[in-house]
């Protein structure tokens, strides 16, 4: 006799279950990638002017990187993803998976590329023997193992979070500094893509894992609170051990476990808390820290495709009236308010908005930023067609979501507040 199933909803895209899933769909898609459009063979003349101990250091930092994205892929998000009850949430969790499995497949391009078959062997035995390496995943996993109340959803995200913000940059690290310095560029511009996705998975599991932490009782957030910041103890001392093992032979250590604390009050950032070890961004490596930096850079389009790529999602056919160009008004079209009210559109209103969300991180927006991702494409919408309020706001988080994840994070609870205010109204 067949199991009797029960009847699934299917997901509804046209009812918004959250605020922000929609839009974190969105920008997934827009910065799709394959590995195959990066071409790695370019490095090659300068791979073999590294030292040995050099190609060891950038060998092993990417072998242990392809074992924790297959841990996030094949295990973190599918499972957690089984304990949230939205579909949307569902189907972006599914969707960042898939990017985990990309992330190690590039890896694997990457030593096909530079390594032979007798060394890639010995690269992914060196990762199931390795001890640290493995203690950390093991750590990692068994949270996403142990999930079977909101309690301890919230902490299998929160490791998740600790993961994807935290654990990867050691591994980063390298192969950041080395395109810093001109070295290894188009595997540094595979690890500049990764970056970019790592950094909105953290985001987005960090909304949710704040959203399961307001579902708990006060003594259990307490407790919940408490059992993140012993997490992040216990890996930053993994993480410690794993630096030292594999930088102290290149003097690099000390750079390195400044930059993984650093990166690990981000992660707190993304979980709503308050930073562990007050890391400044100008104690960590200048060379490195702009490696981060994820919006567009310039590049031969023809020959490379880099971070700046974008996809197009939305075409519309070209029509005679494209080119008639008489009548045509420059000027604003006006913006419709929550009231009804319809008032001019006031770009410096917009400007302010974005750099006090910039202020309540303590982030200082980069003005060129502001005007290239969120007050252009908004200018231009605004010029074709008169625009709700709602519209702009949400044209600002895309935006955000380009080059400054933590403060969309920011804009986003911030609308939510201020949603709510106003249901209580």
């Amino acid at each position: 006799m067949s199991p009797t199933l029960s009847v699934l909803q299917a997901v509804n895209w046209n009812r918004p279950d959250d605020a922000y899933t929609k839009m974190f769909w969105d920008q997934n898609v827009r910065q799709f990638w394959v590995d195959e459009e990066i071409p790695l063979a370019d490095d090659k003349l300068t791979w073999i002017t590294l030292s040995k101990e050099e190609q060891r250091v950038y060998e092993q930092v990417l072998a242990g990187l392809t074992l924790l994205d297959t841990v996030q892929g094949s295990v973190g998000m599918p499972l957690l993803s089984q304990h949230i009850e939205s579909l949307q949430a569902k189907a972006v969790m599914g969707f960042m998976g898939a990017m985990e499995h990309m992330h190690a497949k590039s890896y694997s391009s990457i030593f096909s590329t530079l390594c032979t078959s007798e060394r890639i062997g010995e690269l992914f035995d060196w990762v199931r023997s390795e001890p640290v390496l493995q203690e950390k995943q093991v750590f990692v996993h068994r949270r996403y193992l142990g999930v079977q109340d909101d309690s301890s959803l919230y902490l299998g995200l929160a490791a998740s979070v600790l993961l994807e913000s935290f654990l990867f940059y050691s591994g980063f690290f390298y192969p950041l500094l080395l395109a810093g310095q001109g070295r290894m560029t188009n595997s540094g511009e595979i690890i500049n893509l990764i970056i970019r996705d790592e950094s909105i998975h953290g985001v987005y599991v960090g909304l949710l894992a704040q959203e399961v932490y307001a579902r708990l009782p006060e003594a259990t957030q307490r407790a919940a609170r408490e059992g993140v910041y012993r997490m992040l103890e216990h890996l930053a001392g993994l993480e410690e051990r794993y630096s030292r093992m594999l930088y102290t032979p290149l003097g690099l250590e000390e750079a390195v476990i400044t930059f993984s604390r650093y990166n690990a009050d981000k992660a707190l950032m993304n979980l709503g808390l308050e930073p562990y070890f007050g890391v400044a961004a100008d104690a960590v490596n200048p060379v490195v820290l702009a490696g981060l930096r994820t919006e567009t850079k310039n590049h031969d389009f023809f020959s490379t495709k880099g971070n700046g790529y974008v996809k197009a999602i939305r075409v519309e056919p070209i029509t005679d009236e494209d080119f008639i160009f008489e009548g045509l008004q420059p000027e604003y079209q006006p913006v419709t308010k929550r009231d009804g009210r319809v008032v001019p559109f006031d770009e410096l209103r917009i400007v302010r908005a974005v750099e006090r969300a910039g202020d309540a991180c303590g982030v200082a927006l980069d003005p060129g930023v502001i005007e290239r991702h969120i007050l252009n494409p908004i200018k231009r919408k605004a010029q074709r067609q008169g625009l709700h309020i709602e519209e702009i706001q949400d044209l600002v988080e895309e935006g955000l979501m380009q080059s400054y994840p933590a403060v969309a994070r920011a804009y986003i609870l911030y609308r939510e507040e201020r949603a709510r205010r106003r249901g209580l109204a």
